[in-house]
């Protein structure tokens, strides 16, 4: 099978259960890999509709799976990777977490769930995804119905009559990079290696308020950008590192252009010798963004702030 991506909007428990309860236990009695990862309330009433069988799923916190677009795909792919059998498909009923989430965070996790029919569409997974209008901003809602291809409806699914192409939703949302601040910007105008690249971080990162156990892993999300920027940008960039109420960014520049393909949201060969570099960071950063064209290619590397 190729990959089924649903939404389910609800507005109430019963309307969550009456197409929850089927999903998960017609993938217990197919053998499946059932995952539910959803608000407290709704595991409550979905361990007591399945009783006894609630043993037999995978009960995850979603505020750990939906931690960030890229490591989410990756817990995707990981999953599915691990299937045993031929027949056998994973199926996760999730609710994303959209609570406390700044404009850009919002923007990103519509972005991830609507390439997400790209990145996973030749995989054996059946996703549904939980919206409360309850809860919810309309918005939200509505983005919803255009990055599913499907509405699930009880034990039915309806075609999402609003449902957007992925190319052309992710163009969508790339909208303009916000304005730099205009003081407290550390700034390397010029490198063409990486060891001046690692040394700015170091100098910098932890003192702006990047967690000093993350250190190593945001210079290496760094250095794979850096080192694309020097391979494919005229063989130099620079670099800018700042920090917001939330957020430490650090921002590469080159003067190459991309073909901005979903770029790091589509996992590479792991037999290829090459292009893994924004794979790897959207897997260590809390978000990324790109933007490629006429002036070159602007990657944002975004680590959460020590609390």
């Amino acid at each position: 099978m190729n990959l089924i991506h649903q939404a389910l909007v609800f507005d109430s428990p019963a309307v969550f259960l009456a197409a929850a309860v089927p999903f998960v236990t017609e993938g217990l009695h197919r053998g499946d890999t059932v995952l539910a990862v959803t608000s407290d309330e709704n595991e409550t009433l979905l361990r007591e509709q399945i009783g006894g069988d609630a043993g037999r799923v995978t009960f995850l916190p979603a505020t750990g799976w939906f931690d960030s677009p890229g490591r989410t795909l990756d817990a995707h792919h990981r999953r599915i990777d691990a299937l045993s059998g031929p027949t056998g498909i994973l199926r996760v009923l999730g609710e994303p977490v959209w609570s406390g989430l700044d404009p850009l965070e919002t923007s990103e996790w519509g972005r991830y769930e609507s390439v997400m029919n790209v990145a996973l569409a030749d995989s054996r997974a059946w996703l549904v995804c939980g919206y409360n209008t309850r809860t919810l901003p309309t918005a939200i809602v509505d983005d919803a119905r255009r990055t599913h291809p499907a509405l699930a409806i009880g034990e039915q699914s309806e075609v999402s009559a609003t449902f957007a192409d992925p190319a052309s939703y992710y163009a969508e949302h790339n909208t303009a990079l916000l304005p730099r601040p205009d003081r407290d910007v550390e700034w390397l105008p010029d490198f063409t290696e990486m060891a001046s690249v690692r040394q700015f971080i170091a100098d910098h990162a932890v003192r702006l308020g990047v967690p000093a156990e993350r250190l190593d892993d945001f210079t290496l999300a760094v250095n794979e950008v850096a080192t694309n920027a020097v391979r494919h940008g005229a063989g130099r960039g620079e670099v800018r590192l700042w920090a917001t109420d939330r957020r430490v960014i650090c921002e590469i520049v080159d003067q190459g252009r991309a073909l901005d393909n979903f770029l790091g949201f589509l996992r590479s060969d792991p037999q290829a010798g090459q292009g893994h570099g924004l794979w790897i960071a959207r897997q260590i950063c809390d978000l990324l963004e790109m933007r490629t064209g006429g002036p070159g290619t602007t990657v944002r590397l975004h680590m959460r702030r020590a609390s």
